[in-house]
């Protein structure tokens, strides 16, 4: 369905996704209109969608914290539809393995948290469940790149984003909005978290604000991390067709630098640290069982300071980051949670 030109304009989006089409169809050397039809034919399609990542602290007082489902009598699939349908839920895929299924939930405080915790426990056919509190990250799915350009367009992209201000600080730390934001600050963002290309003269429109106030506050937004905009889109259609769960067990005095160097790693979409004896839970794509054999021998198991690690491979993704998945993998409503 998608050709190399598809391709290369997706893999512009995922370094910059706010770019022109004029700046995008700069480094893959068509005329902007094409660019934007073939971008518009995606959208439409349901294969592609730019969307807001915002900071966790704007709609929750807490982190997610991932689950390892195990089932007994009732089916895997039918649980997987209920964990689908909570709204606090980012993330739901079965997998190969001990745990059949695999989720992350993000409540909006630790309270509901534990609410959800006992809804989930109490799903008929759920036997146990393994939790694996966040207690920091690495990076996020608006930081992962698809290794889709050329160098040559990978350096057109970064001169681009150098002449905008938009080489975005890595995610060691969630950033703090302040308290009280504004009902106008409010309505931006949530605009912002699901239109994540929307223009400044498109927000300004919405909010009744000048055009200038509009460019303030979303490059006041990125520059504070509180919004970064993120391409979603099935790793298949990218030629990733093993996406896999990856945990790793660490040595006390290292784990700081394993966690830094999963975060670098090309393959890894989500990496963060979990209050569990395997310490580093991450999410990645590898192209087929053949290369995820190699990332795990040659590079996550070569990683000093590793003492174990335990790859379990997705067979069906249901939803992530908060948008279900309909028939081939395209993208169904997104639905993130509100603003606090």
């Amino acid at each position: 369905m998608l050709d190399d030109l598809d391709r290369q304009i997706i893999g512009v989006l995922h370094l910059l996704p706010r770019a022109s089409w004029d700046e995008v169809a700069s480094v893959v050397s068509v005329d902007a209109s094409t660019v934007s039809r073939r971008y518009s034919r995606l959208v439409a399609d349901n294969v592609l969608r730019v969307v807001g990542e915002l900071s966790w602290t704007t709609y929750s007082t807490t982190y997610p914290v991932h689950l390892r489902i195990q089932t007994h009598s009732a089916s895997p699939a039918r649980i997987l539809d209920d964990l689908a349908a909570l709204p606090q839920t980012i993330h739901v895929a079965s997998t190969y393995g001990l745990y059949p299924l695999f989720a992350t939930i993000h409540a909006a405080s630790e309270q509901e948290t534990g609410e959800v915790l006992q809804a989930v426990y109490g799903m008929d056919g759920v036997s146990s469940i393994m939790t694996l509190p966040i207690l920091t990250f690495g990076s996020k799915g608006s930081r992962w790149d698809p290794q889709l350009l050329t160098d040559p367009q990978r350096e057109a992209c970064r001169v681009l984003a150098v002449a905008a201000g938009e080489l975005g600080a890595e995610d060691s730390a969630q950033a703090i909005p302040p308290s009280g934001m504004d009902p106008v600050e409010k309505r931006a963002l949530s605009l912002l978290q699901r239109e994540g290309r929307l223009s400044a003269s498109r927000l300004a429109r919405e909010l009744g604000i000048a055009n200038s106030t509009a460019q303030r506050m979303i490059r006041r937004f990125m520059d504070h991390q509180w919004f970064t905009p993120r391409v979603e889109i099935d790793g298949a259609y990218l030629g990733f067709e093993a996406p896999f769960v990856l945990s790793v067990k660490t040595s006390l005095d290292s784990a700081g630098e394993v966690a830094r160097r999963l975060t670098e790693h090309p393959a890894l979409r989500f990496v963060s640290q979990v209050a569990s004896e395997y310490n580093m839970f991450c999410t990645g794509m590898a192209r087929d069982r053949e290369h995820l054999a190699q990332l795990i021998n040659e590079d996550f198991g070569a990683l000093p300071g590793v003492r174990d690690v335990s790859v379990d491979l997705f067979l069906t993704e249901a939803k992530r980051f908060w948008m279900s998945r309909g028939s081939g993998q395209r993208l169904n409503e997104f639905a993130p949670p509100p603003l606090v």
